[in-house]
C-alpha cells in the first residue's frame, strides 16, 4: 500500500498546483468581481442619492430666494405706506405751524386753535377726509380722525393685542417728537401703521394712520401671478398655503398627487421650516413659514425622476463595470494558463529532484529503522541509572542524617546516663554505709525507671522519624515543627544558641509529617552550624510558622551573617556545599527542596535578611 502510494507522488506533484491554481484563480476572480460590483452599485446608490441631495438643495435656494423677493415686495408696500404717511403728517405739521405763526397774538388762543382744527380736519387725501387726527400729550382727542375710536375713555383705549395705543402715541410724541407705531383695531388680521409727531405748540401731537389689509391683498394678488409665472422643472411641484388652505398649487402639484397626498401635506404644515421625507412615499417636499403675509410655502419633488445628465451617468458607470469584468475574466483566464504551463514545467523538474531524494531517504530510513531496534534499550539503561543517582543522593543523604541523628541520640542520653550513674552511686554509698533500706532502694529506682522511660522515648521519637511515610496527614504545621525542635533542643542548648518559636493561625495542613519534619532539622541544622562556624555573639534562631486556609508558611531566619548573592542559586544543587568536605555533604539542601517541591508541591526560596538569612517553606492546604 505505502508503495503504491509511493508511486503516485510525482503525478500529484503536477496535478495538485494546477488544481490549487485553479481555485486561486476562481477564489481571488470571485473575490474581485464581487468587490467591483458592490463598488459600482455603490457608485449608483450614492449617484442617485447625491442627485437627491442636490434636488433638495436647489429646492431650499429656490424657497429662500421666493422668501428674500416676498421680503423685498414687503419692503416696498411698508416704505410706500410710511412715505405717504411721513407726506400727510409733514404737510399738516407745516399747516399747523404756518397758522398759530400767522395769527398768535391776533387772535385768541382758542380761535387759533379753531382754525388749525378745520384746516387739518378738512385735509384730504385718496379723496379720504379726516386722515389727521388731534390730541394732547395727556392722550385726550381734540380733533378724532376717521379711525374707528370713541371719544369716550379715548386716552383709555386698547387694540386687539391689548396695548394702551393712544398713550403710546402720547408717550413717543412727547419723548422722541415723532414716530411709526403699528396696532390691530378690532382683529388680528386689521394691522395698521400710525405715525405721531408733536407740534410744539398747545401741548398738541398729530398723527395719522393707513390700514395694511387691503393693501397686503393687493401684495398677495401680484405675488401669486409672479408665482404661477415661474418655470418648474419636470419632476418639481409647489404650492402656497394661507392659514392652512390652498391658494396656490402648481400645475404639477395638481398632477402628480392626489387629495390624499394633498391633504397629508396640509396637516403637516408648521412654522418651522423642514424637509419631509417620508410623508408621501416616491416624493420629498420642503416647507416653510413665511410670517409677514401668514403664508406657508411647499417646494417637492418627485425622487424617482432624474435628469438627462443623471441617466447618461448610470448608463456609463453600467458601461464601466461590464469592461472591468471583461477585462478581469481574460486577465484571470491568462494569468491561469500562464501559471498551470510554468506549473508543469517546474513539476517535471520537482518530480526528477523527487525521484534522487526518494533513494536517498530511503537509506536514510534503512539506518534509522536500525537506530530504532537499539534506542529503546539506551533509554531504559539511561533512565535505571538516573534512578539508581538519585537512590543513591537519597541513601547518602538518609546516611549522613543518621549520623546527625546518633549525635543527637548521644546528647539527649548524656544527661539521664550521667543522673542514672548518679542514682548507683548512691544506692552503692547506702549499702557502703548499712544505710539502704527498702523505702530508700525503691525510691532510686523509681527514678531510675523515670530516666530509662526517657531514654526510650527519645529512642521512639528518633525511630519514628526514619519511618517512611506512607499517606499525608492533616496536621498543624506549627506543632510539627515545635516536634522538629525538640529532636535538636539539646544540640542547640551545647552551643547556647538561642530559638524563638512564632505561631499564627490553626488550620490544618495536608504534609507528609516526618519528611517536613526532616526538612526543617536540614534547615535548623545548617543554622547552627552558620552560627557556630561564625563565632556569632548571641546566635538566635528565628521560626516563623503562620497556617491559613490557603495552606502554611514557615520562615526559618538565623542571625549567622547570610549567603554570598553570587552564590545564593547555587545552594540547592546537589554536592553543593559551603562547609568543608568533613562537615558537610552538600545534599541536605537538594534533598529538602525535592522533598517540598516534589512530593508535598510546594515551594523552598532563600533570601538573605539584615543580620543573616532566611529559608521560607510554602505548601497550599491541598
Amino acid at each position: 500500500m505505502q508503495l503504491k502510494a509511493t508511486k503516485l507522488i510525482p503525478y500529484f506533484i503536477v496535478i495538485a498546483p494546477i488544481i490549487l491554481v485553479l481555485i486561486a484563480s476562481f477564489t481571488i476572480t470571485s473575490f474581485y468581481l464581487d468587490k467591483i460590483s458592490n463598488y459600482f452599485q455603490n457608485a449608483q446608490v450614492n449617484s442617485i442619492k447625491e442627485h437627491v441631495e442636490s434636488k433638495k438643495y436647489k429646492s431650499e435656494i429656490w424657497v429662500n430666494q421666493l422668501n428674500l423677493l416676498f421680503d423685498n415686495k414687503n419692503k416696498i408696500l411698508q416704505d410706500d405706506i410710511q412715505t405717504e404717511l411721513q407726506a400727510r403728517v409733514d404737510v399738516a405739521y407745516s399747516t399747523a405751524r404756518y397758522i398759530d405763526a400767522k395769527y398768535r397774538g391776533i387772535e385768541s388762543a382758542s380761535q387759533v386753535k379753531s382754525r388749525i382744527v378745520d384746516s387739518l380736519s378738512n385735509m384730504q387725501w385718496n379723496e379720504n377726509k379726516n386722515d389727521i387726527a388731534i390730541s394732547n400729550l395727556n392722550g385726550n382727542p381734540i380733533a378724532l380722525s376717521n379711525r374707528p375710536l370713541k371719544r369716550r375713555n379715548y386716552a383709555n383705549y386698547r387694540d386687539s393685542d391689548g396695548r394702551a395705543i393712544v398713550l403710546e402715541e402720547a408717550h413717543m410724541a412727547k419723548k422722541r417728537g415723532s414716530g411709526f407705531l403699528q396696532s390691530r383695531t378690532f382683529s388680528k388680521k386689521n394691522k395698521e401703521i400710525i405715525l405721531v409727531k408733536n407740534l410744539g405748540i398747545y401741548n398738541w401731537f398729530i398723527s395719522s394712520s393707513i390700514h395694511l389689509i387691503q393693501r397686503e391683498e393687493g401684495l398677495k394678488r401680484s405675488l401669486l401671478e409672479l408665482l404661477q409665472s415661474m418655470p418648474l422643472d419636470k419632476s418639481d411641484f409647489m404650492g402656497v398655503y394661507d392659514e392652512g388652505k390652498a391658494i396656490f398649487l402648481s400645475s404639477k402639484m395638481r398632477e402628480m398627487l392626489g387629495s390624499e397626498s394633498l391633504d397629508v401635506i396640509r396637516t403637516s404644515l408648521s412654522k418651522e421650516s423642514k424637509w419631509h421625507e417620508h410623508n408621501i412615499e416616491g416624493y420629498y417636499y420642503y416647507s416653510t413659514y413665511y410670517k409677514p403675509l401668514n403664508w406657508h410655502i411647499i417646494y417637492g419633488f418627485d425622487t424617482s425622476v432624474v435628469s438627462q445628465k443623471e441617466v447618461k451617468k448610470q448608463e456609463e458607470l453600467s458601461k464601466l463595470l461590464d469592461e472591468e469584468v471583461d477585462f478581469i475574466i481574460k486577465s484571470s483566464a491568462s494569468i491561469v494558463f500562464l501559471i498551470i504551463f510554468v506549473s508543469i514545467l517546474l513539476s517535471r523538474k520537482i518530480n526528477s529532484i523527487f525521484n534522487t531524494y526518494q533513494k536517498e531517504v530511503q537509506g536514510r530510513t534503512h539506518e534509522l529503522l536500525q537506530l530504532n531496534e537499539s534506542l529503546e534499550q539506551r533509554v531504559s539503561e539511561e533512565v535505571e541509572a538516573h534512578f539508581q543517582k538519585q537512590k543513591m543522593l537519597v541513601q547518602q543523604s538518609k546516611m549522613a542524617e543518621m549520623g546527625d541523628m546518633l549525635s543527637m541520640i548521644a546528647h539527649q542520653w548524656r544527661q539521664p546516663l550521667n543522673q542514672m550513674s548518679y542514682v548507683l552511686m548512691n544506692i552503692d554509698s547506702a549499702y557502703e554505709y548499712d544505710e539502704l533500706t527498702k523505702e530508700y532502694l525503691q525510691d532510686k529506682i523509681t527514678e531510675g525507671n523515670k530516666l530509662l522511660e526517657f531514654m526510650s522515648v527519645t529512642i521512639d521519637d528518633f525511630r519514628n522519624y526514619f519511618r517512611p511515610d506512607k499517606e499525608q496527614e492533616l496536621v498543624l504545621v506549627s506543632d510539627v515543627v515545635e516536634a522538629s525542635v525538640e529532636l535538636i533542643i539539646n544540640s542547640l542548648d551545647m552551643h547556647e544558641i538561642e530559638i524563638e518559636l512564632i505561631a499564627n493561625g490553626k488550620e490544618l495542613t495536608n504534609i507528609y509529617r516526618n519528611e517536613f519534619i526532616q526538612v526543617i532539622l536540614n534547615l535548623i541544622k545548617n543554622a547552627k552550624d552558620a552560627l557556630v562556624h561564625n563565632s556569632v555573639e548571641n546566635p538566635k534562631i528565628r521560626i516563623t510558622s503562620t497556617c491559613n486556609k490557603e495552606g502554611a508558611i514557615v520562615e526559618v531566619c538565623d542571625n549567622g551573617g547570610g549567603i554570598d548573592e553570587t552564590i545564593l542559586d547555587e545552594i540547592f544543587k546537589p554536592y553543593f556545599s559551603t562547609k568543608d568536605k568533613q562537615s558537610g555533604t552538600g545534599l541536605g539542601l537538594y534533598m529538602s527542596k525535592m522533598i517540598i517541591e516534589e512530593h508535598l508541591n510546594g515551594k523552598l526560596t532563600v533570601f538573605n535578611v539584615d543580620e543573616g538569612v532566611c529559608f521560607r517553606i510554602e505548601v497550599d492546604a491541598n
